[in-house]
């Protein structure tokens, strides 16, 4: 089958036939005189950058985006003079460029797409200022390894269609305009080769980056780009909404229209308002008002269908998004409690002075001789300056040898630092202040844990006078949705029985596990006195004296409380201005880190 654009002249036919058979043939083309296409990896040898190699063995396809099948993703690299171009006009001028197009096949072949449209979402764009899908908000590809490895050319990746292949030029033309425009000069390629390549695999590290890129999990065994873009739109309602329930949800009840009173009282359970979901929605097409109901659009419907078939494939979706989030935002731990006197790094170890009631470990000989001579050379020097000043009439003074001989304070001692994954238990308020967005990105932080680690997650509730286990240690992520289900915020703090109820859990666990909390106020309900923010500090004291490894999230206007109860459980706090599911999570890895 063979797809041109409408209009096309005998010429640019010519151009387009040559340039499918070569990529049929899994060979690599020039496009004008700047840019390499191929479905597979490009390499250069950066003492002659004006030659580019495609690499037989290393499928663009398999390399970047993990796909079973080879041939089914477009490489091209457009090369420019080193610097930054600015992803969103890079997407917005081939967007532009490629939404006016209109297709025709040869006679006899299947009619071609009506338009490159559906296809947006599966282009992805990356240059030095960052990339991620044509139609995303491309703040991904953001490390610095891979903008230093696209400082001299623009990155696109798309799919391997017909149409595709069919307007290669026009997108190439879109992207070398806005290099222009950009104040860098395009680069000519003087030569493209075939090459075999070495041994072992190319070295993909560069490449390696978190990215909303729908090109890596595409239904297998299915060509036809209605299904591509079906899935795109139930993506892309599940991200505006935040949640796959609450996507079906609500994109069922606009199948049947809704006024708009009724869709400000959906309270969805996810982290984004009414408002700022309808606003969503429509802005990206898929609900329309019609002066009377928010209804769904062509697109809408598309989605309400794709998410009907496949409900547990865009959940999925979802929590990987969530994992992949970057963390550079993440607030800075506050670590509470008794510290140890500052010692020497040793790699995996710490050499430090052993504590009362510590277990005698490893003499760090290195260490140890490092503070004798330092105490030794400081006693000599303050001895040399008393003799000084007593004998200066005599005419007397000199230097005095210093001693050396190890005392007990001198002894540095090697601890090693062990990384060891730890149950969890996560630890949440669900008090009436935290109905809407935050108890539903509380929720999305356990399906995280659940999902995301290799240890087992129980999930505790405190609210209103009580304190709930919604599920007991587990990685089952069908037993935790059942608890998550029966969760609603309500009710007053109860924060001290929530810490008991973690300290019982931690009995039950064969390694300690991490508590981490989650809360949004102060405590207000007592435990065993009169005073519930005594009875808290009391708990948090019993977790510290267990040796139970305590995280607290909470907000700024509670920090001076906050910091007081990490104090006394010696653990880690974060205060945050809001509690998000992505902030959450990024926490979340970093004290598993930990």
């Amino acid at each position: 089958m063979m797809v041109y654009t409408k209009g096309s002249s005998l010429g640019h036919k010519n151009a387009v036939s040559r340039l499918a058979r070569l990529l049929s043939d899994s060979l690599a083309a020039r496009l004008g005189e700047t840019t390499v296409v191929s479905t597979k990896v490009h390499v250069q040898d950066i003492s002659v950058p004006q030659d580019v190699s495609a690499v037989f063995s290393s499928d663009a396809g398999q390399a970047f985006y993990n796909r079973e099948r080879m041939g089914d993703v477009l490489h091209l690299d457009i090369f420019h003079s080193e610097g930054v171009v600015d992803p969103k006009e890079v997407a917005r001028r081939v967007m532009s460029a490629l939404s006016g197009l209109k297709f025709e096949s040869t006679p006899g072949s299947p009619p071609p797409l009506p338009s490159l449209e559906s296809l947006f979402p599966y282009i992805d764009v990356q240059t030095a200022g960052g990339g991620g899908r044509l139609d995303g908000d491309l703040s991904y590809g953001r490390e610095e390894g891979v903008r230093m490895a696209h400082r001299t050319h623009v990155h696109i990746a798309a799919l391997n269609t017909p149409e595709m292949v069919a307007s290669l030029f026009t997108l190439v033309a879109a992207v070398e305009s806005a290099i222009e425009d950009s104040g860098l000069q395009l680069r000519k390629v003087r030569r493209v080769r075939m090459t075999r390549g070495g041994g072992s695999p190319v070295d993909m590290s560069n490449y390696q980056t978190a990215t909303d890129s729908l090109l890596r999990c595409l239904p297998h065994g299915n060509s036809d780009a209605s299904v591509y873009r079906k899935e795109a739109l139930a993506r892309q309602a599940a991200q505006e909404v935040g949640s796959a329930s609450e996507t079906l949800r609500i994109l069922e009840a606009l199948a049947k229209g809704l006024r708009a009173g009724e869709f400000a009282r959906l309270r969805p359970e996810t982290d984004k308002t009414p408002d700022e979901i309808r606003n969503a929605l429509t802005r990206c097409r898929l609900a329309k008002f019609d002066g009377q109901r928010y209804t769904l659009t062509t697109e809408g419907l598309l989605a309400l269908s794709f998410l009907k078939e496949h409900y547990h494939e865009i959940e999925s979706y979802l929590r990987r998004l969530l994992w992949s989030l970057p963390s550079r935002d993440i607030p800075s731990s506050e670590r509470r409690g008794k510290k140890r006197e500052a010692g020497q790094s040793r790699g995996r170890s710490m050499a430090l002075p052993r504590q009362d009631g510590e277990y005698a470990a490893e003499i760090a000989i290195p260490e140890t001789a490092l503070a004798v001579g330092v105490r030794s050379f400081a006693t000599s020097a303050a001895s040399t300056t008393r003799t000084a000043s007593t004998s200066d009439a005599a005419g007397t003074a000199g230097i005095q040898e210093p001693t050396f001989q190890v005392r007990a304070e001198d002894l540095r001692f090697s601890y090693v630092r062990t990384k060891t994954q730890s149950p969890i238990i996560l630890l949440l308020d669900a008090s009436a202040s935290m109905a809407g967005r935050r108890i539903a990105a509380a929720k999305e932080l356990a399906r995280h844990l659940v999902l995301t680690g290799k240890d087992k997650v129980s999930v505790v509730l405190f609210q209103d006078s009580d304190v709930k286990i919604v599920c007991d240690f587990t990685k089952n992520p069908r037993k935790l949705e059942a608890g998550l289900r029966t969760v609603q915020a309500m009710g007053l703090t109860p924060l001290a029985k929530g810490l008991e109820k973690a300290l019982e859990l931690s009995y039950r666990s064969t390694k300690k596990p991490l508590v981490l909390c989650v809360t949004d106020g102060i405590p207000t309900v007592p435990s065993k006195t009169l005073s519930p923010i005594d009875d808290a500090i009391a708990a948090a004291r019993n977790l510290a004296r267990r040796g139970i490894r305590f995280g607290c999230i909470g907000l700024e206007p509670n920090q001076s409380f906050l910091r007081q109860l990490v104090s006394t459980a010696k653990g880690t706090l974060y205060v945050v201005n809001e509690l998000e599911a992505s902030t959450l999570a990024a926490i979340a890895r970093k004290e598993r880190a930990q």
